[in-house]
């Protein structure tokens, strides 16, 4: 992380999405796995079943978010302004009413 700052940021490298997404995914992965580790006891003997789960879920959501990434960064070259501050908000918006839902549901009994 820090090399691909002082390399865009020190030395004027150009930003190329394929090192963006690449990082996103190793540093979402990282956190993913280190999660798995937290939940699991030290002691604790699991089937092959279960870190292959949860990875191929990881997977599915960084495949997802590259997509979604890719998206909107095709859109971003045709909005402009005050278009763009508008599609900002929208986007802003809705990982809000995301989140509000997601609340919800897991606090219903």
């Amino acid at each position: 992380m820090t090399g691909w700052i002082v390399d865009t940021a020190g030395f004027d490298s150009r930003i190329a999405l394929w090192r963006v997404i690449t990082l996103a995914t190793l540093l979402y992965l990282g956190h993913t796995l280190t999660a798995l580790a937290a939940v699991l006891p030290y002691d604790a003997v699991v089937n092959l079943d279960v870190p292959g789960l949860w990875l191929g879920r990881a997977l599915i959501v960084v495949l997802i978010s590259a997509v979604l990434t890719v998206l909107a960064l095709g859109l971003t070259a045709d909005l402009g302004g005050e278009a763009f501050q508008l599609a900002t908000l929208a986007g802003l918006a809705a990982a809000t009413g995301v989140t509000v839902i997601l609340v919800r549901l897991t606090r219903r009994t």
